[in-house]
């Protein structure tokens, strides 16, 4: 690389000046971000008694199948809860830790089944430091105890409510073995926590639906409102599922329940439960030696949103419908995937043994259909083909068909160049998408949803691997029809489109993604450095990777200013890392990091990664003139390339994806990059004056 001298830092400082002004206008934009709130869950002058029942395993199938049951739908504010914890499973101990904790916890023990809840002993919860032990074990940070340790008069009723309100050293008072109606009626008990036990997986099913329904009824005699929730899956292989959610009685006629920890309409967390009793009683104000000093909770309080409902039929589907939503993509992606490369494979051979044009353009055709599956994954979103006979089926069809349609159009109209129509493409709807609340992401292949608990709201790490390469690409391009007209101007346009990206994919409320910034600025920034000056020293690098850090730091403290309940986790990551409790959260993100290794594919994406980079770096090494002379074809392509493995490579170290991240986005990037070479005839050989940046 080239070392610049002093005469060179004041073209430094003026690249740093527009770097700053750009940081700061995103930091105004992101530090003013705020979720609009719902409405609260309900009135206080209801709020006499609050009474939690928890049921391990219902399902909006067993509503369906209990009349008793579904009649409370058009009574309740509804929606589904997810339950996933810290462990693997989520066994009933699990789900009651972690309303104990606020947070998520890890209670059972891996690849064993569910095991009873623990008994109650000389007034304490037997085993309780194990439990103790193993949030330690796992770094979960769960300080299980924080709902017992508040102060507050709540009654517990059945095993799984003396865990849920034993205290930080295990001891349970204001507790009972068996429901007592008189009891949850008296003074003496505030709010209540009431385990119906878990559904039973066949004979007497039924008979336990209907307890449920009369458990409901009778807390609803206390003069109260209640909140049935299923708490955990009935065993440790049972089908994940997001599980039942009632809010009775509905105060302004029945709605759809909703929290800012998932920020969807009909849908809450477990940790939701926790936070509603706590910020309902301003719980911290009553014991601020327990529950203020355990920590944020992962959960906030829950609240009602949209229109009322009144077909309960109508209702009970739509959340069976919705079930097969978050179900599906997952394993629709392997096949889809499995697909497109044994069509890619088949499209090689065939190509290679003829090497006729009619087989050219069809291994083009089938690179760029990959190309186009990294947009057909959220535009599939908006077919709604969950409501479809065979939703599993139609997803599989749908994606399938709009990767080829975009495939077939780009290569009409672009010929050559269209990787670069569906890089924009990709950008474009990402961009839109990240700005209306990321609705096409949710529920799509990209997003490990509400079933194993993965965003709810945001960019994943998936998403943003393809907004990465389709800005850094969309940023080349642009940069390329400016740079002979003037390098400044260019290496503005790549501070605006990839700026527009790290906006985009940082602000709270919409991409919400820290990961994604601390990849994407350093890149950016690399790559408009390069636009400019066409080398880059020591110093200038350093001084970009400084840059980028001063910009995510901003990002995160602006967050942190915000209230605690309006904060993403950006700001929930400053304010453990102020109060000393951030080295859980770094050693469980390593743990997901390096939990890719364990297999041989983890290796084999690591391998593939690092070739994929070395080749941004020494082109001559690669064994392909077809590839050598395309990185010196035009101004932008080594600039666009190295800043692909610098996002890829800062990924891959400071995100819990790890190697996945930059594994994903060569799976994008790649294909589009074979495409184009193949596609032309010579490309060594590219008119500068279509000013169309080769990228890949």
């Amino acid at each position: 690389m080239k070392l610049w001298g002093p005469k060179n830092w004041g073209h430094f400082s003026v690249l740093l000046r527009t770097v700053a002004i750009a940081i700061a206008a995103a930091a105004a934009v992101l530090g003013s971000a705020g979720t609009a709130s719902a409405q609260p869950v309900t009135d206080q002058s209801l709020l006499a008694k609050v009474v939690v029942i928890g049921v391990p395993g219902l399902t909006w199938n067993d509503v369906k199948a209990s009349p008793e049951l579904t009649a409370l739908v058009n009574q309740s504010h509804v929606g589904s809860i997810t339950v996933k914890t810290a462990g693997p499973h989520t066994c009933p101990v699990d789900g009651w830790l972690t309303v104990s904790a606020g947070t998520r916890a890890w209670g059972s023990v891996a690849d064993q089944p569910c095991g009873d809840l623990p008994a109650v002993t000389d007034g304490k919860i037997a085993g309780w430091q194990t439990y103790v032990d193993r949030q330690a074990e796992h770094h979960t940070g769960a300080p299980i105890g924080r709902l017992g340790q508040t102060g507050y008069p709540i009654c517990g009723f059945g095993p799984g409510a003396a865990v849920a309100l034993a205290r930080t050293d295990g001891s349970v008072t204001n507790w009972q073995p068996e429901f007592d109606a008189a009891r949850l009626a008296s003074p003496d008990c505030g709010d209540a926590v009431v385990d119906a036990g878990a559904l039973p997986l066949r004979e007497g099913r039924e008979e336990a639906r209907k307890r449920v329904a009369d458990l409901v009824a009778q807390a609803r005699a206390a003069d109260g409102w209640v909140l049935l929730v299923g708490v955990s899956q009935e065993t440790a292989n049972a089908h994940q599922e997001p599980l039942v959610a009632m809010q009775l009685p509905p105060d302004t006629g029945p709605r759809w329940l909703t929290s800012d920890s998932t920020r969807r309409p009909g849908l809450i967390q477990l940790t939701d439960v926790t936070a509603t009793i706590l910020k309902e009683r301003d719980v911290a104000e009553v014991d601020p030696a327990g529950a203020a000093k355990a920590g944020p909770l992962d959960g906030n309080e829950i609240h009602y949103t949209g229109d009322v409902h009144t077909d309960a039929d109508a209702v009970i589907e739509n959340r069976l419908d919705t079930n097969e939503r978050f179900e599906q993509p997952r394993p629709m992606l392997v096949a889809v995937s499995m697909t497109i490369l044994a069509a890619e494979l088949i499209a090689l051979a065939w190509f290679v043994i003829t090497r006729s044009p009619r087989s050219r353009r069809t291994f083009v055709f089938t690179l760029l259909t990959q190309g186009g599956f990294f947009i057909a994954v959220f535009l599939s979103t908006a077919t709604v083909w969950w409501r479809w006979p065979a939703p599993g089926i139609s997803l599989y069809c749908v994606v399938l068909g709009i990767s080829a349609v975009f495939a077939a159009v780009a290569q009409l109209a672009l010929k050559r160049y269209a990787f670069l129509g569906i890089a924009v493409a990709a950008y474009v709807i990402l961009l839109v998408d990240g700005v209306l609340g990321t609705p096409l992401q949710f529920g799509s292949m990209f997003t490990d949803g509400p079933v194993i608990g993965g965003r709810f709201y945001g960019f994943g790490n998936s998403t943003f691997a393809t907004l990465a390469v389709a800005a850094l690409v969309t940023a080349g391009w642009a940069a390329q029809r400016l740079i002979d007209k003037s390098r400044k101007q260019a290496a503005l346009a790549v501070l605006a489109i990839g700026g527009a990206a790290i906006v985009v994919d940082g602000r709270p409320g919409w991409g919400t993604d820290f990961g994604g910034i601390i990849a994407l600025t350093p890149a950016v920034l690399l790559m408009a450095w390069l636009t400019w000056r066409g080398s880059i020293s020591w110093r200038a690098l350093l001084g970009v990777g400084v840059a980028g850090v001063l910009a995510v730091s901003a990002v995160a403290f602006l967050d942190y200013l915000r209230p605690e309940d309006e904060r993403s986790h950006f700001g929930t990551f400053v304010a453990r890392l102020l109060d000393g409790d951030v080295s859980d959260v770094l050693i469980r993100k390593l743990e997901m990091a390096v939990q890719f290794f364990d297999g041989p594919s983890g290796w084999a994406m690591l391998v593939g990664v690092v070739l994929a980079m070395l080749a941004t770096v020494l082109p001559d090494r690669v064994p392909s003139p077809a590839y050598q002379a395309f990185y010196t074809s035009l101004p932008m392509v080594r600039p666009t390339l190295l800043a692909l493995s610098t996002c890829g490579l800062v990924g891959m170290l400071l995100n819990d994806a790890g190697v996945a991240l930059p594994a994903i986005m060569a799976g994008f990037a790649v294909p589009l990059l074979v495409a184009r070479l193949v596609a032309s005839e010579q490309p060594a050989t590219v008119s500068p004056e279509s000013h169309l940046v080769q990228e890949s």
